[in-house]
């Protein structure tokens, strides 16, 4: 490669740097709102055990799941865990839903940003349902993707307890 290409090539790679290094949003920082249009940030839940779980209406495995999730958050909830709901989807699409599948654990409504954040937490395929299990002090402590069972996600959920 002559020297002027070079030289070209690596001004090009150096002005590209600030894109590539544009931070994906983190979870302390994200907000969502709750289907009142309350914000809701996830510090609100520093304290407990909180199982976040991503999903969407559109998603078969999200809604096979969340009977289970309602079972989990009764069975656990005496002993500090919370269980909290990020839909992908809008606020129209989402209460009907939630009413006619009778989910008793809050839930969120995601964002722009919601698919970048799932991508920084470590779900790079942006596959769902994509559920988090947070300790005590908000930080994650277990990043778990696909349909869970009970035993699964109880067993993740254990140690922090």
């Amino acid at each position: 490669m002559p020297m002027k290409s070079k030289r070209l090539f690596v001004s090009l790679l150096l002005a590209a740097l600030p894109l590539a290094a544009h931070a994906a949003p983190s979870l302390e920082q994200s907000r969502f709102s709750s289907l009142d249009a309350k914000p809701v940030a996830m510090s609100a839940y520093k304290g407990k055990v909180t199982v976040l779980n991503f999903w969407a209406t559109w998603c078969g495995p999200c809604r096979e799941e969340m009977p289970m999730l309602n079972g989990l958050r009764k069975k656990l909830s005496p002993k500090g865990v919370e269980v909290v709901g990020v839909a992908l989807d809008s606020k129209e699409q989402v209460e009907p839903f939630v009413k006619q599948l009778k989910i008793g654990y809050p839930i969120l409504l995601g964002n722009d940003d919601t698919l970048d954040l799932m991508r920084g937490l470590g779900n790079k395929t942006g596959g769902l349902p994509y559920t988090l299990v947070l300790d005590r002090s908000g930080k994650i402590a277990a990043t778990l993707t696909g349909k869970l069972d009970e035993k699964k996600l109880e067993a993740a959920v254990k140690p922090y307890l």
